[in-house]
């Protein structure tokens, strides 16, 4: 399952949580709000071959003059 991060608008309290997509939002700890579902950056790795890094693309064949 994929984590997701909540905000809560009352107490801008942020947090992440595991759930399904289609599961409902928590509600916040703390104040008891609903908490929406924020947009936030992600990070991932590219493994094994085949990738740009590793030489996807054909490098620039060198010039004769």
């Amino acid at each position: 399952m994929p984590m997701y991060e909540f905000a809560c608008l009352e107490c801008k309290r942020i947090i992440e949580n595991i759930q399904k997509f289609e599961d409902r939002e928590p509600d916040c700890d703390k104040c008891k709000q609903r908490m929406y579902r924020i947009i936030s950056s992600s990070t991932f790795i590219l493994k094994g071959g085949g990738w740009y890094k590793d030489g996807y693309t054909k490098s620039p064949e060198p010039k004769n003059d």
